[in-house]
C-alpha cells in the first residue's frame, strides 16, 4: 500500500511541473523595438520608442505625428542536465544516470507599434507590444522531473514483489527497466496596449501618464504516454518482456483479488494513474495597470523616471475535454479555475549626456518581484535589478551607430527551481545602426545576444519513508534576438 501511495505522489509531482510552464516570471520584456537591441539603454530616448521607454519625453520630440513599426526575432534554448541514479534503469538511457533535456524556442514575429502626436506642450501616445512571453517552447523529450518520478517504478514494484514473494514464491515480482514517451510544448504571450498623454510643465520638465491593458494567452500541450515496465512474475506468466504499466497493474489487481482485495483495488486504481495522460490546456486573462513618468531635457542632459504599477493578471483555466476528464490533469488544471500570474511593478531611472555627436546613457531598473504573485513566487528571494549602459554616435546627418550592455541581477532561491520555472542572472550586449533614408523615414537595425550564468538545484526523491535518492539539476540558457524597425515622421518641427 505504501509503495502505491508513493507512486501517487510521484505522478502528481510529475504533472505539477506543467503548472508553472510559461505562467509568467520575474522579468518583463523590455526589448520593445529594434532601438533597444542596438543600444539597450533607452530611458532617455526621444525617438518613437519613447512611447514605451520615456513617455514623458515624447513632448520634447518634434511637432507632428510619429510612428514606429518594429519586428524582432528571437532564438532561445533551455537545457537542464538532470542527474538521478534510477535513470540507469531507463530502457533508452544505456545505463546513464545523467541526461540532458533541451527546450527550444524560435519566435519569428515579435511585433511592436508606437504612435505619438505632439503639439507644443502636449502629446498623445499609444503603443502595442509583447510585454511577456512571445514564443513557443518545446521539450520534445519531456523533462527530467517527469522521468524521475516514473523511474521509481522498477524499484517500487520490486519492493512490493519481495513482500508478496514471502507469502507465495510464485507471486514474487521483479522489474529492472522502465520506458515512457514524453513531450511538452508551452506557448505564452502577454500583448500590452498602452495609451496616454504627456504635458511639458516647463521648457525642460514634463510629466506623463499611461494606462496599460495586458491580454495574456497561454497554452500547454503535451503527453506522458506509453509507460512500460519489464516485470517477471511466475503467477502471471510474466518473463521480463516490456509491457504496459497500466496493463500490469490491471492484471495484478485481478490476480490479487482473492488474496488481498484492498491491495487489488489499489492496483486497479494505479492502472488508471499509469495510463496515457494527454495535456491540452489554455489560460487567458486581462489586466489593467497605470504608468506615471517624468522627463528632464536641457542642454546636453536628459533624464527620466518611470514607475509601472503591478499588472494583477488572473488567468482562467480552460481544459479541453481530454484533460478535463483525466483526474490527474484536471486535479492540477481544474476547468474554470483561476490562478495568479502577476507581472511585478517596475521602477526605471535613466540619465544621459551628449558629448557632441556622441550620446552616453546609464539606466537602472528595479522589479518589485516580492510583491507579485505568480508561478515564480516560491523561487523569489528578493527583487531584481538591471543595470544598463548605451552609447550612440551620430556619424553624420544620416548614419548612426550604437552599442549597449545590460546586467540582469536576480535574487532567487535556486533549490526551489523546477525544469520550466527558473530564471538566471545574465549579461546582454547589443549593437546596430540607424540610417535616415529620407527626412521622414529612418531605418533601425539591431542584434542582441544574451549570456546566462549557470544555476544548480539539489533535491531528492523518496523511495520509501526512510529511503531517498539525491537529484541534481543544472540549468543553462542561450538567447539571440535581432530586429528591424522604421521610424516615420509627419509634420513640421
Amino acid at each position: 500500500m505504501k509503495i502505491f501511495y508513493k507512486l501517487t505522489l510521484a505522478l502528481a509531482a510529475a504533472m505539477m511541473v506543467v503548472t508553472s510552464a510559461f505562467a509568467g516570471g520575474p522579468m518583463t520584456n523590455t526589448n520593445q523595438s529594434a532601438h533597444f537591441l542596438r543600444s539597450i539603454a533607452r530611458g532617455t530616448s526621444l525617438d518613437t520608442d519613447a512611447v514605451y521607454t520615456n513617455p514623458a519625453g515624447v513632448v520634447f520630440m518634434d511637432n507632428g505625428f510619429h510612428i514606429g513599426i518594429n519586428d524582432q526575432m528571437a532564438k532561445q534554448t533551455r537545457t537542464i542536465t538532470s542527474s538521478y541514479a534510477l535513470f540507469a534503469q531507463g530502457a533508452q538511457n544505456n545505463g546513464a544516470t545523467t541526461k540532458d533535456f533541451k527546450g527550444e524556442v524560435f519566435s519569428p514575429l515579435i511585433p511592436s507599434l508606437h504612435l505619438a502626436w505632439k503639439h507644443n506642450r502636449w502629446a498623445l501616445m499609444a503603443g502595442i507590444g509583447v510585454n511577456g512571453g512571445g514564443g513557443s517552447l518545446e521539450f520534445s523529450d519531456g523533462l527530467g522531473s517527469f522521468e524521475r518520478q516514473f523511474a521509481i517504478l522498477p524499484s517500487a514494484i520490486s519492493q512490493l514483489g519481495g513482500t508478496l514473494g514471502a507469502i507465495n514464491p510464485a507471486m514474487a515480482v521483479s522489474v529492472s527497466q522502465y520506458d515512457m514517451n514524453m513531450e511538452l510544448t508551452g506557448k505564452s504571450m502577454t500583448l500590452a496596449f498602452n495609451v496616454g498623454g504627456a504635458f511639458r510643465i516647463t521648457d525642460w520638465l514634463s510629466i506623463a501618464a499611461q494606462v496599460r491593458v495586458g491580454v495574456t494567452n497561454n497554452s500547454y500541450v503535451g503527453a506522458i504516454d506509453n509507460i512500460k515496465i519489464n516485470p517477471t512474475m511466475a503467477a502471471m506468466g510474466l518473463t521480463g518482456q516490456m509491457m504496459s504499466a497500466a496493463d500490469f497493474f490491471n492484471a495484478a489487481g485481478a490476480t490479487l483479488g482473492a488474496i488481498n482485495p484492498a491491495l487489488a483495488a489499489t492496483a486497479t486504481q494505479y492502472a488508471a494513474q499509469t495510463k496515457d495522460h494527454i495535456l491540452d490546456v489554455k489560460q487567458k486573462g486581462i489586466s489593467v495597470s497605470p504608468i506615471i513618468a517624468l522627463a528632464f531635457h536641457k542642454g546636453p542632459w536628459d533624464a527620466s523616471l518611470k514607475y509601472e504599477f503591478k499588472m494583477g493578471t488572473e488567468l482562467e483555466i480552460e481544459s479541453a475535454e481530454v484533460s478535463a476528464s483525466d483526474p490527474i490533469i484536471n486535479g492540477i488544471f481544474p476547468d474554470g479555475a483561476k490562478v495568479k500570474s502577476e507581472t511585478p511593478a517596475l521602477l526605471a531611472a535613466a540619465v544621459s549626456r551628449h558629448f557632441g555627436p556622441v550620446k552616453v546613457t546609464a539606466e537602472w531598473h528595479h522589479y518589485f518581484d516580492k510583491d507579485a504573485e505568480n508561478s515564480f513566487s516560491p523561487t523569489i528571494d528578493g527583487n531584481t535589478n538591471e543595470y544598463l549602459m548605451g552609447v550612440e554616435w551620430s556619424i553624420n546627418d544620416r548614419w548612426l551607430v550604437s552599442a549597449g550592455a545590460q546586467r540582469t541581477q536576480l535574487n532567487m532561491i535556486e533549490n526551489n527551481y523546477s525544469d520550466m520555472n527558473y530564471s538566471i542572472s545574465s549579461w546582454s550586449v547589443g549593437g546596430g545602426l540607424a540610417f535616415l533614408c529620407t527626412d521622414n523615414i529612418r531605418l533601425n537595425l539591431g542584434v542582441m545576444p544574451t549570456f546566462y550564468e549557470t544555476a544548480t538545484s539539489n533535491g531528492s526523491v523518496a523511495l520509501s519513508e526512510t529511503v531517498s535518492l539525491p537529484t541534481t539539476d543544472v540549468y543553462k540558457r542561450t538567447s539571440l534576438a535581432w530586429g528591424i524597425g522604421l521610424d516615420l515622421k509627419f509634420g513640421r518641427k
